[in-house]
């Protein structure tokens, strides 16, 4: 069984706030009450609720200046507003700027009640240890940010909507989009991973061609597409995605849905979830990555944020790795401690490589902090590489983005990488790079 909904009741009139909470209560609901815009801030932030219901006329902050406060932190949390003072234009400004709901007083209790059922069956529990959560059982999390991007994410899933998803390397994004498609009515349907960065072009294209025998689309038919780095795909690949995505689209978005999902012929019915470890406006500005489906994906943009900003979560989740590498062990402290002064360049992935380095190394039930600043500091160390291959590495990605944003063409290649072809051929053949590998057959 979980814990009961939790609501935050607004309102600078003692009584109603009694009111009001006394009928929440009895309905089940657990309810935290605060008496002004401010202190609702506060108990919002401390508490989480996943309702809130407010007074519009109050004394600093009314209700609407509130509620934009809570749109601003939490989106996904539903914001009811009551008023002696209704007016329809009142009304007509609070839908249009996202209110969930308005409701004027003297209000029918049971009415009351019914709104506020329809509220939290849009803002659904997150407690790991509900039944009714455990899509997200692998994404453990105290902080607030990612709560309120758990809950962006039960959404995507129940909605079946594409999504991008950007976060740095490690940070999670690929338990996210698991999470995503266990969470959603896909779950028992095909979850289908595409790295764009391991397939050249030619690759890219061939298999996002419906009906052709390596079509990732295909593979993931009626279930969810994950697109690792979509901005390594090339502009024909994009364009063929964009087609898909076109497609899927739901009746009354403002880009008219085509067919029915699976209904177009070739097109397979997928939900398309896409990620990248940098934002793409500046690839979409270069002109290196399609606008028109940047636009389509960007309407649902989830950010991963990295384990440096929500250091809370360290000891969370390093109990949990260390649960399962070496159940019965625990950290010490001050082990603990040591992990939370990291600066986590690799995110959650570096964490969990840490926490099994010192689970298998130690054999003591305790693991000290000695333990756990060794095993930070080789895998620090081993993390950083050398200046000069740093710079091969950032030479050659360019190189391969080069080649492929021009299918291979080493005379434009080489003017926009301002070398002239010998010059060019060289970089290319340090690098054991074939243009030849780049040029696009498949159209």
């Amino acid at each position: 069984m979980g814990q009961a909904a939790r609501i935050l009741v607004v309102d600078d009139d003692q009584d109603m706030l009694h009111l009001i909470g006394v009928r929440l209560s009895a309905a089940g609901y657990e309810v935290a009450e605060a008496d002004s815009g401010e202190s609702a801030l506060i108990s919002f932030r401390a508490h989480r609720p996943q309702m809130v219901i407010t007074d519009l006329r109050m004394g600093n902050m009314d209700g609407l200046t509130l509620f934009d406060h809570l749109q601003a932190e939490a989106p996904t949390v539903p914001v009811m507003i009551l008023t002696a003072h209704g007016t329809i234009p009142d009304a007509v400004a609070a839908t249009r700027r996202g209110v969930f709901s308005f409701l004027t007083k003297p209000f029918d209790g049971q009415e009351l009640l019914r709104r506020v059922a329809d509220g939290i069956r849009l803002s659904p529990t997150l407690d790991p240890a509900d039944s009714a959560a455990q899509w997200r059982s692998e994404l453990l999390s105290v902080n607030v940010r990612m709560e309120e991007l758990l809950r962006q994410a039960r959404r995507v899933a129940e909605e079946q909507r594409s999504a991008l998803l950007i976060g740095p390397s490690g940070a999670g994004k690929t338990t996210l989009a698991r999470a995503i498609h266990r969470a959603g009515p896909r779950a028992d349907r095909p979850f289908v991973t595409f790295s764009c960065t391991d397939h050249p072009v030619a690759e890219q294209e061939q298999m996002l061609i419906p009906n052709s025998p390596q079509c990732v689309c295909a593979q993931a038919d009626g279930g969810v597409l994950y697109l690792q780095d979509v901005g390594a795909l090339s502009h024909i690949a994009q364009g063929r995605l964009f087609t898909l995505l076109l497609a899927q689209l739901q009746g009354g978005d403002p880009l008219h849905r085509l067919e029915s999902p699976g209904d177009t012929p070739g097109l397979p019915d997928v939900q398309v979830i896409a990620a990248s470890p940098r934002p793409l406006d500046t690839p979409v500005a270069e002109g290196r990555f399609r606008s028109e489906l940047y636009y389509l994906l960007c309407r649902t943009t989830l950010n991963v944020p990295p384990l440096s900003e929500r250091c809370e979560d360290i000891p969370v989740l390093a109990s949990h790795f260390l649960n399962g590498f070496a159940p019965g062990k625990s950290l010490a402290p001050e082990a603990v401690a040591a992990l939370e002064e990291g600066g986590w360049p690799g995110n959650v992935r570096q964490l969990r490589n840490i926490i099994e380095r010192v689970a298998s190394a130690c054999l003591t039930p305790v693991i000290p902090e000695s333990a756990v600043r060794r095993a930070m500091r080789e895998l620090e160390d081993g993390n950083l590489m050398a200046l000069d291959d740093a710079r091969r590495e950032f030479e050659r990605d360019y190189l391969v983005r080069l080649l492929q944003s021009t299918a291979g063409n080493v005379s434009q290649a080489a003017r926009i990488a301002q070398r002239n072809r010998t010059e060019f051929y060289k970089l290319l053949g340090r690098h054991d790079l074939d243009p030849a590998h780049f040029k696009r057959h498949f159209r």
